[in-house]
């Protein structure tokens, strides 16, 4: 069997789910893992796997409903001007370790170190799609968009193949080493069995958007908001805190659902069965790019303007049906390919084909 070491971005539940996912699943495979994680990641993974180690991180600064690019910048120089240190910590956790491939989500550290030392290195994370989707912009994308880009391109340049999961998937390039799976799925959502008990699930990436509450409360819909980090009821509003254990039963038994423009949340609904209404977080253009594709391809409805919030919203509660019969159309369960494709990178003595998690 492999040693393997896998790093993960701090930011957003979305890279630590799938990391979690991939590695119990390399360890039932009598692979041994080691993880390499910032942040929040740190914390949803070290409870639930046997080596996970902390190492610092990128983060994003987050006010009312839109991300703070001067701020995150200046916020991260210091780890900036540590990258050197960090980099040559996991060189030499790679020399004393010896693993044979290394695997990372959208962490910049641990594929240079990869590089430096020789050793093979794959990405799979979400933002691999990024690069290659070239929807017709607003003006108001055109710099997020070139800064997302960069960041994935800088990020992603010492991998030896780029895998993607996604619920879209633009053209990737003829020749080269970028690779589309539908999304990585845990096993919380796999055993839930999807009904409509007529609410509609909450969800938003920052508690510093205040002003939805007024937005929902006017409207004929019983809604369950994990947003915040309090409990209790306001008139058709029921509050839960974000990390509530609960959430994705209630997304199983939910009309549709209310979330911002987060990947993970997205693939888990539409696999689920569930039409999904975006409010993407101003200046993060990845979330603006799923809400665009998610109503492009009629899974959903995308508003990335609030004055424009209750026309958009009844224009989606008026296509729910055929966003419904949409959905139903498509494939959201891609562990099975791309675990295949992980054990491809592995010496051929230790791969064994085992899916990853069946689906229902």
């Amino acid at each position: 069997m492999a040693r393997i070491l896998y790093s993960c971005c701090g930011e957003g539940q979305g890279h630590s789910s799938r990391v979690l996912t991939v590695t119990r699943a390399l360890i039932e495979l009598g692979h041994e893992v080691k993880i390499l994680a910032s942040h929040k990641a740190f914390e949803v993974l070290q409870p639930h796997l046997p080596d996970v180690r902390e190492i610092p991180g990128f983060t994003f600064v987050y006010r009312h409903n839109r991300v703070e690019l001067v701020a995150s910048f200046r916020g991260n120089l210091p780890l900036l001007r540590q990258r050197g240190r960090i980099i040559r910590e996991i060189r030499d956790l790679i020399e004393s370790w010896q693993p044979q491939l290394a695997i990372t989500d959208f962490e910049p550290f641990l594929p240079r170190a990869a590089k430096l030392s020789g050793l093979r290195c794959i990405s799979l994370d979400h933002q691999g799609v990024i690069p290659h989707a070239r929807p017709k912009l607003p003006l108001a994308q055109m710099i997020p968009a070139l800064a997302a880009r960069t960041v994935v391109r800088l990020t992603g340049h010492q991998e030896e193949a780029r895998l993607a999961t996604s619920f879209f998937y633009p053209p990737a390039p003829p020749v080269g080493n970028v690779q589309f799976f539908p999304p990585i799925l845990r096993e919380k959502v796999l055993r839930i069995t999807p009904r409509d008990d007529g609410y509609v699930v909450v969800y938003q990436t920052s508690s510093s958007f205040t002003r939805l509450p007024e937005q929902l409360k006017h409207l004929p819909f019983q809604f369950k908001v994990f947003a915040f980090e309090h409990e209790g009821a306001d008139g058709n509003i029921s509050y839960f805190p974000r990390s509530d254990t609960r959430f994705i039963e209630e997304v199983g038994g939910a009309s549709w659902v209310l979330t911002n423009g987060g990947y993970t949340l997205m693939s888990e609904a539409l696999f689920l069965g569930k039409p999904v209404f975006s409010l993407p977080v101003a200046w993060q253009f990845e979330q603006w790019l799923n809400a665009r594709y998610l109503q492009d391809l009629g899974y959903g409805w995308m508003c990335d303007d609030l004055r424009e919030f209750e026309v958009k919203l009844w224009e989606f509660l008026g296509q729910l049906d055929v966003c419904r019969a949409n959905i139903l159309r498509q494939n959201f369960f891609g562990n099975e390919l791309a675990l295949a494709r992980i054990q491809e990178f592995l010496p051929a003595a230790t791969s064994i084909s085992t899916p990853l998690v069946q689906a229902r």
